[in-house]
């Protein structure tokens, strides 16, 4: 049976794993967003959807403060060295279930978010590749005829 106080810790982190699980699945919508604008060559939407990618990292930052900060205070309330959330978790045993529950669904939503973030890159690496060298290509061509870039684009001839 756990106090008033720790109980009241828990319901805090409860509560800031589950804004971090919205927040998650958010990015994960943005980065899809951003995807589908970067593939259409659309950068009045990249621009619109920014400000709210932006946002969302900063509230998962100031986030993540509060949850170290209620991490320390439970586990001094459970007499455990600083920890993590799943040692939390088992050691309020059935009072603890909820936080295990909201940890694996936190650590699913946040390797997709990592999963499609890692694409965006190489879309946007690829993407700047082409336009580097097309540009290279056509107003800059070198004049020993030797090929710029790194071979993105393709010798339709060929």
């Amino acid at each position: 049976m756990i106090g008033a106080e720790t109980r009241a810790l828990v319901a805090a982190l409860e509560a800031n794993l589950g804004a971090e699980l919205a927040s998650k699945t958010a990015q994960c919508a943005l980065l899809d967003l951003q995807e589908n604008a970067v593939r259409s060559a659309d950068p009045a939407e990249l621009e619109r959807l920014a400000p709210r990618m932006l946002s969302e990292i900063d509230a998962g930052a100031a986030r993540a403060r509060e949850r170290a900060e209620l991490m320390s205070r439970l586990a001094a309330s459970l007499d455990l060295a600083p920890c993590r959330v799943a040692i939390i978790a088992g050691a309020l045993r059935d009072e603890g279930r909820r936080l295990a529950d909201l940890r694996q669904e936190l650590r699913a939503v946040t390797a997709r978010s990592l999963v499609r973030g890692r694409r965006l890159a190489v879309l946007v690496r690829a993407h700047g590749g082409l336009l580097e060298e097309a540009l290279g290509r056509f107003l800059a061509p070198d004049a020993t005829g030797a090929p710029l870039g790194r071979g993105s684009l393709v010798d339709a001839r060929a």
